[in-house]
């Protein structure tokens, strides 16, 4: 009915919050969905609770940070399944705090691994046989930190999550001429996914939001968005969903 049927789908990061919900959302839908993750176990639970729903599911380990591991997941995806019709890059950490002052290198080193040269790596692997298709969807995840400081967070997170969207402009520059459509999401606070808030923080929150904390699911359908009809005609777009946590372009 969506038009997913006979799909295949890589999330990444999809055995917990955002990425979870993604993969949940995207085999009802009709996809086939390859749940990738570093917690293989965790992975492997959410693969299994699709096919118990009658989704269609697979599982993979995956470690972002490794271009082989990237490369390999590709490869397994192909030969089982013959296409990659779409990745969507949700990998990542939860924000972590850090103040510019007091982060050393290795701190710095590990979170742009992880929160951008992981998307790249795992981008990589899966381009040459989209092109081969003249087909194909990327989505990154970035974050509403790269817009707006926050006197907490490190200052390298934001500037992994502004580079996802430096990313996605070049890469849907270049790949557009192959039929290959790259966008990502900017999601503000959740509410259940990444760092709890305090008690007097929600409430604060809450009380300048008045559309509250969406949770993972808002997200979900702004992939699904992107991946479906109503994103054939979008391409290096940034879409904002934080429930109006950050307001304009």
């Amino acid at each position: 009915m969506s038009g997913f049927e006979g799909k295949t789908v890589i999330v990444t990061g999809a055995a917990r919050g955002i990425g979870r919900r993604i993969a949940e959302r995207t085999a009802a839908e009709g996809a086939h969905v390859v749940v990738a993750d570093i917690l293989s176990d965790e992975a492997a639970v959410v693969a299994e609770t699709i096919l118990s729903n009658g989704g269609q599911a697979s599982h993979c380990h995956l470690d972002i940070t490794d271009p082989a591991s990237a490369s390999r997941l590709a490869d397994e995806v192909l030969a089982s399944h013959g296409r990659i019709d779409a990745l969507v890059n949700n990998a990542g950490l939860d924000a972590p705090h850090g103040q510019a002052w007091e982060i050393d290198e290795a701190h710095w080193r590990h979170v742009i691994e992880v929160d951008l040269n992981g998307a790249w790596w795992c981008s990589r692997a899966v381009i040459p046989a989209m092109m081969g298709r003249r087909a194909g969807r990327i989505i990154f995840i970035s974050s509403l930190a790269s817009r707006i400081g926050a006197p907490s967070l490190s200052p390298a997170y934001a500037t992994a999550k502004a580079g996802l969207i430096g990313l996605t402009v070049s890469l849907s520059s270049q790949l557009e001429p192959h039929g290959i459509l790259v966008n990502a999401i900017t999601p503000g606070p959740t509410g259940d996914t990444g760092r709890p808030y305090s008690d007097e923080g929600r409430d604060a929150y809450l009380a300048a939001h008045p559309l509250g904390f969406g949770g993972a699911q808002p997200i979900a359908e702004g992939v699904l968005h992107l991946l479906g009809k109503g994103g054939e005609w979008m391409s290096g777009s940034i879409l904002n969903i934080s429930g109006g946590h950050f307001r304009g372009i």
